[in-house]
């Protein structure tokens, strides 16, 4: 089912949001996929072979597994790709060839990445007649660390596919949301669940990325790193190195 921008903000209740009155809805190609509302593409466009669906759960957390400092962490914005192929041929997701754009800030990469069973991060490998869920992480700028200060971004995406290389831009906005009383926390992630170590950590992210610069430690990637959602007062999470996770 298709819908946009303002009826997605009625399917929204369904979402885990960022923050208890905020969520990302994508602008165009929006559908809903089991209660949540992707961008989703056919892939290839014309003669579809299967699709990439492309969500976002907002504003994460990140930090060392045994941090000497509790403080010590910092805030990314947590993206949700679904690749399902449907094909005869095997597709490419690069993690860390995805961009997202802030207005006023330009570009970044991906500091980590996570992916349902199968190969690791940054190549995740998508067999014929399969499909993968690859989770990214993009540190963000010390200005936007709440979603009430960003309310916007676009996705920059790319996929190999059939020999070629699919790309496309899109744009999410942020809504204000009502939690519905059946709300499960910050880990409902429905039938599709994987969010969980181990995570890939991007050796090509620069030390400053962005305008006016995101600095991530690199102590942040001499050990393993845990994530959890906003808002404030949530534990970090513990899911062992395990792969792949089970759903709760």
């Amino acid at each position: 089912m298709k819908l946009t921008l303002a009826s997605g903000v009625a399917v929204a209740l369904a979402l885990v949001a960022c923050q208890p009155n905020y969520a990302y809805l994508p602008v165009t190609n929006a559908t809903i996929i089991r209660g949540n509302v992707a961008a989703e593409y056919p892939i290839p466009a014309d003669i579809p072979h299967g699709d990439v669906r492309v969500a976002s759960y907002g504003i994460v957390d990140v930090g060392p597994r045994h941090p000497k400092n509790p403080a010590d962490r910092l805030r990314a914005l947590h993206l949700r790709f679904t690749v399902e192929n449907s094909g005869d041929r095997d597709w490419t997701f690069d993690t860390s060839q995805q961009r997202i754009t802030l207005a006023g800030y330009g570009t970044n990469t991906p500091g980590w990445a996570s992916a349902s069973a199968g190969g690791a991060p940054p190549l995740v490998h998508i067999p014929a007649m399969q499909k993968r869920t690859v989770d990214l992480f993009f540190p963000l700028p010390a200005a936007l660390q709440r979603a009430k200060e960003l309310p916007a971004f676009d996705v920059v995406w790319h996929l190999q596919a059939y020999d070629k290389l699919v790309s496309h831009r899109t744009p999410f906005e942020r809504v204000v949301i009502q939690p519905p009383s059946d709300y499960y926390g910050p880990y409902d992630y429905g039938n599709d669940y994987w969010w969980g170590p181990p995570y890939w950590s991007n050796p090509a992210y620069g030390g400053e990325a962005f305008v006016g610069g995101v600095t991530v430690p690199r102590r942040f990637y001499g050990a393993p790193v845990q994530i959890h959602r906003e808002p404030d007062g949530g534990r970090f999470m513990e899911r062992g190195n395990a792969a792949p996770a089970q759903p709760h």
